[in-house]
Order: structure tokens, then sequence, then C-alpha cells
């Protein structure tokens, strides 16, 4: 399956619309199009049902879309832990020190650290 054509059908799924999910991925009504025949084709199976309204997931497009939406969330969460790993200092600290200082100075602090 083509990750390109799953994300296209997830943005359309989402919004309804080809003009919609064109506008959000800066793409022709007639790519958006073009690209969900595809993934039809190669699924052999009709995604949506089309109206003058827009467009209705069928029983097949809604198992596709919720595999997309949970593979959705989880590259925002991936995303978002690499975001937060670029920003945040993490790894083993080892602190060789007096017990006077490590139990007077030092371990009053640690908490802070964490």
């Amino acid at each position: 399956m083509d990750w390109d054509k799953l994300r296209i059908f997830h943005a359309v799924a989402d919004a309804g619309s080809l003009t919609h999910a064109g506008d959000a991925l800066h793409l022709s009504q007639s790519a958006v199009s073009r690209q969900i025949r595809a993934l039809e084709e190669s699924l052999n199976t009709t995604l949506f049902h089309r109206h003058a309204r827009g467009l209705i997931l069928t029983e097949q497009g809604e198992l596709l879309f919720d595999a997309t939406r949970s593979m959705n969330k989880r590259l925002e969460a991936a995303a978002a832990r690499i975001r937060d790993s670029e920003e945040e200092v993490f790894g083993e600290l080892r602190v060789t020190t007096t017990t006077g200082f490590g139990t007077l100075w030092l371990a009053p602090r640690l908490p802070k650290l964490y």
C-alpha cells in the first residue's frame, strides 16, 4: 500500500471533500481524486460514496480510516517525542563528591534537577 495515497485518503476522509483535502494538502482537486481512485483500484473496493454535498465513507472506507487515524496519532506522538528529546536533557548522570557536600548541599537540590 502506498503511504502517500493513505495520507491523501486520510485527509479526504477527515475533510469530507476532495476540494477541502486538496486545499489542506496543497494539491489540486483532480490530483487528490486521481490518488483516491488509484487507492480504490489497488484495494479493489470503493472507499467513498460520492454525493453533491461531499463524500461519505463506505464500510471499507471506515475500516481504512480507523487504521489511518491510529497511524496518524502514532506518528504525531513520535514527532512530539522527537521534538521533546531535542529540548530536554536525558540520560544517566553520575556525580562523585564528598559525603558532606553531597549530603548537605547536593542532595537537597536533586529534586529540582528531576
